[in-house]
């Protein structure tokens, strides 16, 4: 990110590399798909008018909030409340944790199985739909939801 608050449209395209599957699913999570796809290109936009505020902490979380806040305006101008279908609670408080730094998220996902962990990050931060993730993986649709739910409710009991 320093790189490019300096300029370098190489580490600008790094960058996109690296997050714009993130980003997306992160998105898509979020609004509508008419929505989604204007939206996805506001926020490398915002990114580029903003790069001078990024002060080198981590960038992960920093761009986190900032597409947050972002979606936050977009809410507001279109006149409804935040909808974030196939998300619950905790899923709030995992996002939220994205907000702190990129380990926290990792160290939640370190307390399950490598295969639950790879389907909590692909379905809940990558936004892979649960007819992907059967194709994948081969697991109907229902055994994915089964083992989302019990992928959280294990999280949840090793929060509380």
């Amino acid at each position: 990110m320093t790189a490019y608050q300096k300029g370098s449209e190489e580490a600008f395209e790094r960058l996109y590399e690296k997050y714009h599957s993130m980003v997306y699913g992160f998105i898509k999570k979020r609004l509508r798909d008419s929505e989604a796809d204007d939206f996805y290109q506001k926020v490398w936009r915002h990114l580029h008018e903003k790069r001078d505020l990024y002060k080198g902490q981590p960038f992960l979380p920093w761009f986190f909030v900032l597409i947050r806040h972002l979606l936050i305006d977009e809410y507001r101008s279109l006149g409804r409340k935040k909808e974030r279908p196939g998300t619950d609670e905790y899923m709030e408080k995992m996002y939220a944790k994205i907000e702190g730094t990129d380990q926290d998220v990792e160290e939640l996902l370190a307390r399950l199985s490598p295969d639950a962990a790879e389907l909590v990050r692909k379905y809940y931060l990558e936004g892979v739909s649960y007819e992907e993730l059967e194709a994948s993986s081969g697991l109907s649709q229902t055994n994915l939801r089964q083992r989302l739910s019990r992928a959280i409710r294990s999280l949840r009991r090793g929060e509380e």
